[in-house]
C-alpha cells in the first residue's frame, strides 16, 4: 500500500473516532439515583432520581405527593404505578418508593419524622 493510501486510511480512522466520540457526547446522561433502584428502568419515574438523603418529609411529599401507606413510624410508601417483578416465579407487585426517616423531636419534645435516611424504589410487597 502506498503512502497516500495509508494516509487516507489513518485520516478515515481519525474521522471515525471523532464521530464516535461526538455521538457518545450527545447521548443523554441519566443521573445516578440516590435511592437504591431495584426494578425495571422503563418504569422508574424521573422524580425518583431527585430524591436525596437529608430531605425533609415535606420536601419529599412536594416531589412525590402524599404517601400511600405508612407501615411504621418514620417509614412511608409512595406508589409510582406499574408492576415490578418480585423475582419469585414471575410474580409482580406494585412499583413504589419506600422512604425511611430518622426520628427527631419537635419543640414540645414529641417525636416527629426527621430527615430522609434511606430510600429504595422497586416492588412493594409485604
Amino acid at each position: 500500500m502506498g503512502n497516500a493510501a495509508a494516509s487516507r486510511l489513518r485520516g478515515f480512522g481519525l474521522l471515525a473516532a471523532a464521530a464516535t466520540a461526538l455521538l457518545a457526547g450527545c447521548q443523554p446522561v441519566r443521573p445516578e439515583a440516590a435511592c437504591l433502584v431495584d426494578g425495571p428502568e422503563a418504569l422508574l419515574p424521573a422524580k425518583v432520581l431527585d430524591v436525596r438523603p437529608g430531605m425533609t418529609r415535606e420536601a419529599l411529599e412536594r416531589l412525590m405527593g402524599e404517601p400511600d401507606y405508612s407501615p411504621a413510624e418514620g417509614q412511608y410508601y409512595f406508589s409510582t404505578g406499574g408492576d415490578c417483578p418480585l423475582g419469585i416465579d414471575g410474580h409482580e407487585a406494585p412499583c413504589g418508593l419506600v422512604a425511611s426517616f430518622g426520628p427527631e423531636e419537635d419543640a414540645d419534645g414529641a417525636r416527629v419524622p426527621g430527615r430522609l435516611e434511606s430510600c429504595w424504589w422497586g416492588a412493594i410487597g409485604e
